[in-house]
């Protein structure tokens, strides 16, 4: 669980982590390619002409109903966490450059990077995500041409070769102060024979 500050530190972790690897690559292909968490339509406005980028805009986020319904989180004899609210966010990667065989080849490490790191846990993770508690989840999202369609429609953009992500398993915790609960102090176990109708 983290604060509401969280959504900041996974596009943070994901920056930092596409920048290690293609940024400040020792491969001459793709060294030197800044990275931005700025749309694509923004990205391209300010890049110049004979400059290439990749663009990681988180352009949605939904609840994740597999951990809505988790337990509360126990801090204490008598106390529990506020139920937090987990999200998935998803982020549409785009790289730009003149060419499209430059395009490609961004892509295509782009797609390397993040099937090599499909768990982000530990050092990896960028501030204020605890190490300790966090454990980030990055898989493709095969979204439909159509869908695609609708997100570039909604930059008003002309559609241009991109793939989507979707980070599971953040939980922004509550900012209320945890629950008093009483304590389980006695267990009593117990059966009955259930006897059927003939």
């Amino acid at each position: 669980m983290s604060t509401y500050w969280a959504v900041n530190g996974v596009t943070s972790t994901l920056h930092d982590l596409l920048e290690e690897h293609i940024t400040y690559s020792e491969d001459l292909q793709i060294q030197g390619v800044g990275v931005s968490t700025e749309s694509p339509r923004r990205l391209r406005s300010t890049l110049a002409a004979d400059k290439r980028g990749i663009s990681i805009w988180l352009y949605r986020v939904t609840r994740n109903p597999d951990l809505l319904n988790a337990a509360p989180e126990r801090t204490g004899p008598d106390t529990t966490l506020r139920h937090p609210l987990p999200i998935d966010l998803h982020y549409l990667m785009t790289p730009i450059a003149g060419t499209a065989g430059d395009e490609q080849l961004l892509l295509g490490r782009v797609l390397q990077v993040l099937n090599d790191h499909a768990i982000v846990r530990g050092d990896d993770l960028r501030t204020p995500l605890d190490p300790e508690r966090v454990e980030l989840r990055v898989v493709l999202d095969t979204l439909s041409l159509e869908d695609l369609t609708r997100i570039w429609n909604a930059l008003q953009e002309p559609y241009d070769v991109s793939v989507a992500y979707v980070v599971q398993f953040l939980s922004v915790e509550s900012h209320h102060e945890p629950t008093r609960r009483s304590p389980v102090l006695v267990r009593e176990d117990g059966y009955e024979q259930i006897v059927g109708r003939g």
